[in-house]
């Protein structure tokens, strides 16, 4: 699992930093889908394997890190010589284990966003030497890295995503499974408890499900309308809500605003639901969502297409994506009553 990184305030060199979390993220999550063969098996579109991906991802967060910290320091750090290697040969090379690669990739990331929060607005405006010439070079790289993991997520993207690598059957049974999962984990809760007792910060089960519930309806919403979705202007002005624009449907509910201003207003909206009504809008909206993908053809299914602002993909990676989030938050509610905040009612022998 990749590191939790806290969401940094906004500062030059914070917004730089969020912009590096955030790409490293889209690469580094779907990797957890991968099968053991298929870690070290050349799957990629450029005939890479998944390791030897992010052992490049690795190596050159490392190598601009120094770079960067050589051009502040010249004096205190040696610059990093240039590889010898094409970076198809030390692809070709890569032989060490999953987890020492995933490890390593983790571990060059969190020291690039540490970096980037280290700096001051004016260290990253300012000039530095950089193999002979003098330029903005910090600045430069900061901007850089975001887009070169990008560059590589989205091969990552299009094989763990591949409706042929799935098939619509077991996409179909992924999905439910997780939500099979998240119903296992309220079985035999109170209700009572299910709306007094905080799971997630000061969040309920109930308030966790009908969190889960406003992002299934998007899900729905978008599926309804796929492969013809079209984000509309109102979500890139963060200041207009959906429901200003008085459309019930308008996607804009889900993606005006920071995330956590719209899933405050997605929760505000819900807070009125009682725990039956939130289940009985995740069954109906689960069923759903399954019914109407079944419906689309390969070709649809295929389809790649912006789902939110600067989020691409298919129906693959929108159902994944959607079973990775109900699965999280289970999680949440399998620890709370690991831990004794949730205890279920014991039926009598």
């Amino acid at each position: 699992m990749t590191h939790d990184y806290p969401a940094p305030t906004r500062t030059l060199g914070a917004e730089y930093a969020e912009r590096l979390r955030r790409s490293y993220l889209n690469f580094r999550w779907p990797l957890f889908l991968l099968e053991p063969d298929e870690q070290t098996r050349p799957c990629l579109e450029n005939g890479w394997t998944p390791i030897a991906a992010a052992a490049h991802v690795a190596y050159w967060d490392n190598f601009q890190l120094r770079r960067m910290q050589a051009a502040l320091a010249p004096h205190r750090i040696e610059p990093v010589p240039a590889p010898v290697e094409t970076n198809d040969e030390m692809a070709a090379r890569e032989n060490r284990s999953w987890d020492t690669v995933l490890g390593e990739a983790d571990e060059a990331r969190q020291e690039l966003i540490t970096f980037a929060l280290s700096l001051t607005d004016e260290q990253i405006e300012a000039e530095y030497d950089d193999r002979g010439k003098r330029g903005r070079v910090v600045k430069r790289l900061l901007e850089h890295m975001p887009l070169h993991v990008t560059e590589h997520a989205v091969d990552v993207h299009r094989y763990c995503f591949s409706l042929d690598r799935w098939g619509r059957e077991r996409l179909l049974s992924f999905y439910r499974r997780h939500f099979n999962s998240l119903l296992d984990a309220i079985t035999g809760l109170t209700e009572e408890s299910c709306i007094t007792v905080p799971v997630s910060g000061d969040w309920t089960v109930r308030d966790l499900l009908a969190h889960i519930l406003a992002w299934d309806e998007y899900v729905l919403e978008l599926i309804k309308r796929w492969p013809d979705v079209s984000l509309p202007d109102s979500l890139l002005d963060t200041g207009t809500s959906g429901q200003e624009n008085g459309s019930e449907n308008d996607l804009s509910h889900w993606a005006s605003g920071d995330v956590d201003t719209v899933n405050a207003r997605l929760q505000e909206a819900r807070a009125g639901l009682s725990m039956i009504e939130v289940l009985d809008g995740l069954a109906t909206c689960h069923r759903r969502i399954a019914n109407r993908c079944g419906r689309l053809s390969d070709e649809a299914m295929r389809t790649e297409v912006e789902f939110d602002v600067g989020e691409k993909g298919n129906v693959v990676n929108l159902l994944v994506s959607t079973s990775a989030h109900t699965a999280d938050h289970a999680a949440e509610i399998y620890a709370a009553r690991v831990d004794g905040r949730l205890v279920p009612i014991r039926l009598p022998d």
